[in-house]
């Protein structure tokens, strides 16, 4: 997501930021992606898979956490951190650690404590986690 560094008061002056107030945008995209999922599928299907879109809400009191650095005014850091990610795929093949046809183990870097980490998922869950940073058509 990009964003501007300021946005029109409803008196139509412009009003500059320089920060996101990220527990509102944690929210905000639980919400879209909510809805998204709610909308995009069937009647029948919406009563199927209803209890997992409630669960991941319910898990979820904060919102669905988005990764961004919490840099105030360090705007060609944040542009150099946003093209990187861009240009790159959501997981370089040299963090998959193991696959045996069922699971796939990978390593990554938490972002919340700066930690490496490893985990094990089925290839049904690693290829649900990869295919959401494809982004839409054009």
């Amino acid at each position: 997501m990009l964003v501007t560094m300021g946005g029109l008061t409803e008196k139509g002056e412009w009003k500059q930021y320089d920060f996101l107030p990220f527990a509102m945008l944690w929210k905000q995209w639980q919400t879209v992606v909510l809805k998204l999922i709610r909308n995009g599928v069937s009647e029948r299907e919406k009563k199927r898979i209803q209890p997992r879109p409630q669960k991941a809400f319910t898990n979820n009191g904060q919102g669905f956490y988005v990764y961004a650095p919490k840099q105030r005014g360090k705007i060609k850091e944040q542009l150099r951190y946003i093209g990187r990610y861009i240009r790159r795929p959501a997981i370089g093949i040299n963090r998959v650690e193991e696959y045996d046809g069922q699971y796939v183990t990978f390593k990554y870097e938490d972002k919340t404590d700066g930690k490496e980490k490893r985990e094990t998922v089925s290839v049904d869950e690693f290829i649900s986690r990869l295919i959401r940073h494809i982004p839409d058509e054009n």
